[in-house]
């Protein structure tokens, strides 16, 4: 965990964020438990506002309250994989066709210098989260409020995913980062045509290529309630 400790006057904004960011990082183990004692003496603050925060962040799907009351990272299971998946395969083409009509100069810099991150990127950790903020700009650029309000639902939970899924391939092709920067500078390439219906079909092709990672749900599990 991150040891500075927090002056912010929004202290459980504050603590959310830092969650956040190291839950999607990976810095917390899939399943593993969250000491609220533990966060308030690393941060430097009450357990007022980590509890906030905690369950703030439950809201959001990264953190999930035991039978006992105490607080563990979820583990996405296969059926959460397939779901989110699906969900990025409807929002991803839309946003890529909005932002070729609509994206300007200030988008197409601000995705060029997230490509150059990535691509001088040492870690696997801010692979995944430069990927998640490449696509948060694309949905942003779409400009539509909607659109940006079923993407911001579910954005943590995109960030989770990513961090996970990008594991997996990096366990089958040690190229992940080369692999994203490659895929990104395509995408953009089109976006920046203006053409968007090419520019949703290369959004789609980008999060389909995710498909053959997915671990096999439980035979019947689609059809449980």
């Amino acid at each position: 965990m991150p040891t500075p400790r927090l002056r912010r006057s929004n202290l459980s904004q504050s603590v959310r964020a830092r969650l956040s960011q190291a839950i999607i990082a990976g810095e917390f183990e899939p399943g593993s438990r969250i000491s609220e004692p533990l966060l308030a003496e690393k941060l430097g603050v009450s357990r007022a506002p980590i509890r906030e925060a905690l369950i703030e962040l439950q809201l959001r799907g990264l953190v999930e309250f035991d039978a006992t009351g105490h607080t563990r990272v979820p583990a996405l299971d296969p059926r959460d994989l397939e779901e989110i998946f699906a969900v990025r395969l409807m929002i991803d083409p839309v946003a890529a066709g909005l932002a070729a009509e609509h994206a300007g100069a200030k988008t197409f810099a601000a995705l060029e210098r997230n490509i150059a991150a990535t691509s001088s990127a040492k870690l696997l950790a801010d692979v995944s989260r430069l990927d998640a903020e490449f696509h948060d700009l694309i949905v942003r650029a779409a400009a539509n409020r909607r659109l940006l309000l079923c993407w911001n639902v579910l954005r943590d939970q995109i960030g989770l995913w990513l961090t996970q899924m990008q594991r997996r391939h990096e366990k089958v092709t040690q190229r992940t980062r080369q692999q994203t920067v490659a895929s990104h500078r395509k995408l953009l390439q089109v976006i920046r045509s203006g053409d968007a219906e090419r520019a949703a079909t290369e959004a789609r092709r980008h999060v389909d290529g995710w498909r053959k990672l997915l671990p096999a749900s439980p035979a019947g599990a689609a059809g449980d309630h």
